[in-house]
């Protein structure tokens, strides 16, 4: 694979991020309508199969147009989606398990979340913290010594702007990923590959989006709590609300029933391959975790809402957390302003009054929003991360997607059209 287009897609883990989600502390409760244990019914093999709908035969019509013609301009065997709001939800399959399209899609399968994970990682911390066994003001340098900008915060490291390199631009990480995608990664080698780099600008100056930070902060909750960060996660966070089919794997098992995932990361051709057995450790606790669209559908709205997983006054330390003044770090010498509308706070994103977070993995791509002022959950999944649109030279674009209109990876690009249809745009002008 040419180094740019390597340099470009590995970071999708990284930069798939700001289209978040969602505002204020929406309390709206879970809808009696709502799936328990989503299934998929028999249907036409391959086509939009709804799985609930619970929202009006108007509303449900606008989503179904909606998806179907998102699905169709990306690259990807198939998909599932669900929009869930206080009257009730919407949830729909599209397409197959596999790339020869011999398995439809269903409701259940797990999925590799990729940076969703960070949702997890920075809510432990965010606990930790409300419970005085750390501060987010404690130097990462406390916890893990001769970091670059070891004097940056475990706050500027949650909000991404503590100047750390990510490891997921050195080459001889990429090198070695792609060469043997079940290769393990310790969390301490995996930051052990930016020591004695450069930081990128002083702590609290500019965001940027690095892994290194929130594998950093997993290795902090380990050293905190004397836990591994699975245990932590399982006690904290997923036990206490009944995420049952959610948890930080330990090795590359996958739990059925599972999508087979496509990428074409690591590829010189730009045909699709099959990653889904492939090792996540190198992306831990930046992007390791496993889930599944009924747990996702209770995790965005209690990401938003603070609701069984810290108080009232921390989930508002979280919401406070994003600065508009910050700029984005975009290279050396280059900053872009931050948006208005679109910014990243403790491990959350804000679009557009949207709170939350996209996920990548080579092979799998997710969305997670919650609108807090119309109470809406907006959930996608997708058995790829390969981009289409008008993508720059030695993107990982491939046969079958759109070739016009922006590049996006393919489960934002269904999810800004079902946010469009729902009547809360995702994207400015939308």
């Amino acid at each position: 694979m040419p180094r740019s287009a390597a340099h470009q897609t590995l970071l999708a883990l990284s930069l798939g991020v700001v289209l978040a989600a969602g505002l204020t502390a929406c309390t709206s409760a879970r809808p009696d309508a709502s799936p328990s244990s989503i299934s998929t019914p028999s249907s036409t093999p391959g086509a939009l199969a709804v799985i609930e709908d619970g929202l009006g035969a108007d509303v449900g019509d606008a989503l179904g147009a909606a998806a179907a013609d998102a699905f169709a301009g990306i690259s990807a065997p198939g998909a599932v989606m669900a929009i869930r709001t206080p009257e009730g939800t919407w949830a729909a399959t599209i397409g197959f398990q596999d790339w020869d399209k011999t398995i439809p899609m269903a409701a259940d399968v797990n999925q590799r979340v990729g940076s969703v994970t960070k949702t997890f990682t920075i809510t432990a911390l965010l606990q930790l913290a409300e419970q005085g066994a750390l501060s987010l003001d404690d130097p990462i340098e406390m916890y893990v010594p001769g970091m670059p900008n070891g004097d940056a915060t475990l706050y500027e490291l949650a909000s991404m702007r503590s100047g750390i390199p990510s490891y997921t631009f050195d080459p001889s990480f990429q090198d070695t990923l792609f060469s043997d995608p079940n290769h393990v990664w310790t969390p301490q080698q995996l930051v052990d590959l930016v020591k004695g780099v450069e930081p990128m600008y002083a702590p609290g100056a500019k965001t940027f989006y690095s892994n290194t930070n929130t594998v950093l902060l997993g290795m902090v909750i380990e050293q905190v709590t004397g836990t591994p960060i699975e245990d932590v996660m399982r006690e904290q966070i997923t036990e206490p609300l009944g995420l049952a089919a959610t948890f930080f794997p330990t090795d590359g098992t996958f739990p059925d029933p599972h999508a087979h995932g496509y990428t074409t990361q690591g590829t010189d051709d730009n045909v699709p391959v099959e990653a889904t057995d492939w090792n996540p450790s190198w992306g831990w606790s930046a992007g390791a975790m496993i889930s599944d669209l009924d747990d996702l559908l209770t995790w965005g709205e209690v990401l938003a809402t603070g609701e069984g997983i810290l108080s009232p006054e921390w989930q508002q330390t979280r919401l406070d957390s994003f600065d508009f003044s910050v700029p984005v770090y975009v290279g050396p010498g280059q900053d872009a302003p931050q948006s208005e509308a679109r910014a990243y706070g403790l491990g959350l994103g804000l679009a557009l009054g949207w709170y939350g977070h996209t996920g990548e993995l080579p092979g799998y791509n997710t969305v997670v929003q919650h609108h807090a002022e119309s109470g809406t959950t907006l959930i996608v999944m997708v058995d790829s991360d390969i981009k289409s649109g008008e993508c720059p030279a030695g993107a990982p674009t491939t046969p079958g997607g759109r070739t016009t209109g922006p590049c996006e990876d393919p489960a934002v690009y269904i999810a800004n059209a079902l946010a469009d249809a729902v009547g809360h745009p995702l994207v400015a002008g939308g």
